[in-house]
Formats: C-alpha cells, structure tokens, sequence
C-alpha cells in the first residue's frame, strides 16, 4: 500500500513539473492572446473593474489570456509578457508596460493600439492596417519590425484601485525601426516623420520641446543605426531572428517565441534619447531624468550658497526605499521610503481589519482593503508635494478621496492615457465599475480621518532638527568671524 502511494506522489510530481516547466506556446495569429508570461503580469478585462493577475503558468491562466478589445495588459518590475494580436503582429512586452488591445481587429480594419508606458517590440503582418498611440504620437505601420520606449509624462505616487495620484513631468516616446517602415504623427504640433529601417527618433512632450529650438517640432534629430546590433543589445540575440523572419501570417504562425528576451528598462531612459546631441541639452534632459519634474533643471543647475558657507542640505542617502509589499493595521500608521525624497505613511481606515500594499517603480500600491495614506515629498529640508488619501469601496463605486496640502497634483486612471488635475479642495474620485467612468464628487464627511490629518512624519521633524542644529551652528560661525574682523580694524582717532 505504501509503495502504490509513493509512486502515485511521484506521478502526480512528475506531471506537475512537466506542466511547469513548459516552453511559451507556439504563435497562433487566429487568435488574441498571451503566449508567455514572466513574473508579476496583469489584465484588466472590459467588464473587470479592476487589473487582476495572470497566472504565470498560462495552462491555469484560463480566460485571462485570452484578449478582446479594449482589455489592458500590465506589467510589472522584473517581468515580461508576449502575446499576438489576431492577424495582426506579434508583441514582447518589457516590464513595467501598459497597453490596451485595440477594439477591432482584422486584416480589413484600422487597428489602433493605446499605450501608457513601458517598452514593446513589434513584429507586424505585411499589409494590415495598423496604428499604435501614446501620449506624444501616434505611429501608423507598414509591415514592419519595429519599438517604442515610451517614458510616461506622470510619476505615480500612490495607487488605489481607481485612481493613480502623482505629477506631471517630461516624457518621450523613443521609436526605432528595425525593418520596414513607420510614419510618425506628434499628437501636439500634429509635424510628420516617415522612418525606414536603421532609424530612430523620439516624440518629446511640451517640456522637453521647450529646452531648445530645434525641438519645436516635437521631434528629435533622426538617428542613424545597425538594426541587428540595436535589436540585439535592447533585446538580447535571439531576437535578432525576427529580422529574417518574412512578416506573412503563414510564417509568423507557429513562430515559437522570443523567449528569455532581455526585458530590463534600463536607467535614464531619457538621457539616452538625446545622447549625442549638445552637453547643455543633455545636461538640461538629465536634470528632468533624475528629478522628475521641470523645475529642477533650474535647481539643478544653481548652488545656493549663505554668505559664510553652504546653507543646509538634506541627506537621504540613509534612507532605504521599501521593496516588499506588507499589511497595516488600523490601530497605526507605517512610514516608509518611496524614492526621490518621497516618503509615505499609511494605516487601514478605521474599522476595517487591515489593508496590504506593494511597493512598486511607479510608487506604492494599494492592493486590498480600505486605507488611510499621507503623502510628503521634500526639496531639500522644505517641502514640495503633500496631500492626504483615503480609499473605500461603496456598492459599485470606488471611492479615492484627496485633501492637497501643498503642491500640484494630477491624477489617472490606471491603464489610461491622460491624466487630470485633481482639485485644491478636498475632492472625492468615484470611479464606478459598471461604467468604467470616473468623476469628482463632495467628500463625504469623516472620510479623511482626524489622525490623517494631524500626523506628522518622523522624517520632517528629524530634517526640521537637523537644519535648526547647521544653522545655530553656522550663526554662531558668523559671530565669530564678525568678531574677528572687527578687532583688526584700527580706527584712526581724530582727537
């Protein structure tokens, strides 16, 4: 009996690890769908209200892998997705992507793909009629093999299930042709380009137009390229494969996949969209690729300096950026580190038995339960951006409601493309799930609580002491080279 047992555990194992341990599943262009998944991948169908994960072993994915119009697709940090669009293009999507399917698909319809964010690799069918947006172009695509690197104009702060809260800042959109051709339509000055393989180019936002003349047509110089070489180091070896590979419905079905392709982002994604051009605008992008907003590429560029000595700077170096997702209660408040001198604390809404976060790169997410947040983000001791959140579930409503305390935000609806100003009073967002439809409304009272609003974070009080500390001392500094010259000045007695 017991030998019968153990071989029935060793085929049950057997089979479990062969399941597990499939390869992506072949390219099939009859159908909408995700062939491999790496990680933390996430699909927000039409009729969802919210993103929802996707098994990573697509045998238990179910329907989730399966796309319909208007479905979004996400990624997450260190993951990966490919997915084919019905007679249409094969994708690989890096991490940290949104998009959004296009609602008709076909070889006789215009199809257009919306995305947010993220890098995606393209292999198109020859001759379907197909269009990709972001928030600075719209690319239309004739047969090709091409990219785009699409850095988001928002930082997210926080995410509730309804509404991103953040800032607005520079963004671009990098394509790169790898084979056949793209035309270029800027979404804002409405200029052309036409690009063939071995050229690349980026659609800059307002911001980023406004550094200097020659971007006053939205675009960047065209650059020049090896195709194989660029497509290799963006995406690894055995990508570069798809240039030899005829862009038909025949050849692509069956196609087994781009497999472990590099799907990293890589850092200062913008400095490397105007690398070559002249050290004043590279130094000008930089500043906007650290900092996140406009601004700090005057702040960047000056030292401020008191009359004996370098005023205060605050060190955030000692500050360790959370990593891992947690669960708060609502008996206390947790403060932690997001990055970029943003900290935030947080606790579950009075009543409910507790709420779970996840720190993500676009700041951090509410996954589950009712919550209370409080937001601060410094230049340098002082600060920037502050408000308070509070998120709750009402029936078919979502409910984020926001008290601005300094600074100006925007908020976003997850997996959209544009984003809006939130109120200076404090507002309610109710995004129903029924509609998919969002907009502002009264706050109801109380839901902001009082210890929201009273909190104060251990960070500005440590900060507050520190500055006061540097300019005692720095004061008493001043006395005492006062003292210093005026015991050297002889004055001349006239009687």
């Amino acid at each position: 009996m017991k030998t019968r047992n153990k071989s029935v555990f060793i085929s049950i194992l057997v089979i479990v690890t062969l399941l597990f341990s499939l390869p992506a599943q072949a390219v099939d262009l009859s159908a909408t769908e995700i062939t491999d998944a790496k990680g933390r991948v996430e699909v927000k169908k039409t009729v969802d209200a919210v993103f929802k994960k996707l098994h990573s072993n697509l045998k238990l994915a179910g329907a989730m892998k399966r796309l319909d119009g208007g479905d979004k697709v996400r990624t997450y940090e260190k993951s990966a997705a490919e997915m084919a669009l019905k007679d249409t293009c094969i994708l690989g999507v890096k991490e940290q992507s949104i998009f959004e399917v296009p609602q008709v698909l076909g070889q006789e319809a215009v199809k257009q793909l919306s995305a947010q964010q993220g890098t995606i690799l393209f292999k198109v069918v020859t001759g379907s009629n197909f269009q990709v947006q972001t928030a600075d172009v719209i690319a239309g695509v004739k047969g090709t093999l091409f990219e785009l690197d699409i850095v988001d104009n928002f930082v997210s702060m926080i995410e509730t299930p309804a509404l991103q809260i953040g800032v607005v800042t520079a963004g671009a959109t990098n394509v790169n042709v790898y084979k056949g051709e793209v035309e270029l339509t800027h979404r804002g000055t409405g200029q052309r380009r036409s690009l063939k393989a071995g050229e690349g180019i980026a659609a800059l936002s307002s911001p980023l137009m406004k550094i200097d003349q020659i971007f006053s047509s939205g675009f960047t110089p065209l650059r020049k390229f090896n195709p194989a070489n660029l497509l290799t180091q963006n995406f690894g070896g055995s990508v570069a494969n798809l240039l030899n590979l005829d862009a038909t419905i025949g050849n692509l079905t069956g196609f087994s996949g781009l497999g472990n392709f590099n799907s990293s982002l890589g850092a200062n994604r913008l400095t490397s969209i105007f690398s070559g051009l002249d050290d004043r605008i590279q130094k000008a992008v930089g500043a906007l690729d650290r900092a996140g907003r406009v601004g700090e590429i005057i702040r960047e560029g000056m030292e401020v300096k008191e009359a004996f000595g370098p005023g205060y700077q605050a060190d955030f170096s000692n500050f360790h950026r959370e990593t891992r997702g947690f669960t708060v209660s609502d008996n206390r408040y947790k403060e932690l580190y997001l990055g970029e001198k943003v900290f935030a604390s947080c606790k579950a809404s009075t009543g409910s038995r507790l709420a779970k976060f996840e720190p993500i790169a676009e700041g951090l997410q509410l996954t589950e339960g009712n919550a209370m947040i409080r937001v601060h983000r410094f230049k340098n001791a002082d600060t920037d951006i502050e408000f308070l959140a509070s998120y709750y579930a009402s029936g078919k409503d979502l409910v984020t409601t926001i008290k601005v305390l300094k600074g100006e935000l925007y908020g976003r609806i997850p997996g959209n493309l544009e984003h809006f100003r939130v109120p200076d009073q404090e507002m309610a967002f109710v995004y129903n799930t029924e509609t998919g439809q969002g907009n502002w409304a009264k706050a109801a009272p109380g839901a902001i609580e009082s210890d929201l609003s009273s909190y104060q974070f251990n960070v500005a009080k440590r900060l507050s002491e520190e500055k006061a500390r540097h300019d005692k001392q720095s004061n008493e500094k001043k006395k005492e080279l006062g003292k210093k010259v005026l015991n050297k000045i002889k004055v001349k007695k006239f009687w």
